[in-house]
């Protein structure tokens, strides 16, 4: 009989507690073995020749199936649409001793699985370039993100796409305007500058001191020109108040 409380019962619980080889695990059993040996003594058992001779290719599809459901609702839950590697997603998804083995499934490999969801539209492979001419994909440098097809994720992001072009339309609007201005804001300035300058091209005689006794003369046709000169000041004065 056992003694439950040595050191080497103690350590086989341990064991049994912690993440065995998965390659020493029989999904169809749903037992796991500790070494190569245990293994292939379960294998050659009764009860698991018997297990083994009932399962048929459904059952196969069903493991795939579920196996991959597993898979795509833990990279969706922990990373979203983020880019992740492929091996790091794989091996927290294995942490969870009761999950489907990927030797029961019909992949034989993660490489394949990774294709294979690629293929269905499931994943995005980020950095396949990386990888052209290769016959051999490194998976701890194969980055992978999850492609939501769900249709509130399709409708948000229509939605986010039609309030981007609205404000890029009103900024659009915007810019135009304020050229408008600008501009308006030129021509007035110029139109302003052109009109000092034709005030600034009279300059008035000097004057002239007028002795006692002697006679004053005046000059119509300059006097002419004073007022046709004062009027259009006053005319310019009046416009530029009502512009």
């Amino acid at each position: 009989m056992s003694d439950y409380s040595s050191a080497k019962f103690l350590s086989k619980q341990m064991k049994a507690r912690g993440l065995q080889k998965l390659r020493l695990y029989c999904q169809v059993c749903q037992k796991q073995c500790r070494d190569d040996n245990g293994f292939r003594s379960h294998i050659k058992s009764p009860s698991h020749l018997r297990k083994i001779s009932e399962v048929t290719t459904d059952d196969i599809d069903k493991y795939s199936a579920q196996f991959e459901s597993d898979f795509l609702t833990h990279l969706r839950v922990n990373h979203g649409e983020k880019p992740i590697g492929a091996n790091k997603v794989y091996n927290e998804f294995i942490q969870d001793k009761d999950h489907i083995h990927m030797n029961a499934t019909e992949f034989t490999s993660l490489n394949k699985f990774i294709q294979h969801l690629s293929k269905g539209g499931k994943i995005k492979i980020r950095n396949m370039e990386d990888f052209e001419g290769r016959n051999e994909i490194d998976m701890t440098s194969l980055m992978i993100s999850y492609v939501d097809k769900s249709g509130n994720n399709s409708l948000q992001k229509e939605q986010l796409q039609d309030i981007e072009k609205q404000e890029k339309a009103t900024q659009q609007v915007k810019n135009f305007l304020l050229q408008r201005q600008i501009e308006a804001g030129l021509a007035a300035s110029k139109e302003e500058e052109l009109n000092n300058i034709g005030d600034n091209d009279y300059e008035p005689e000097p004057l002239h001191v007028i002795e006692p006794g002697q006679n004053i003369t005046i000059d119509i046709k300059q006097s002419k020109k004073l007022s046709k000169i004062h009027k259009k000041s006053k005319k310019n004065k009046t416009k530029n108040l009502f512009a």
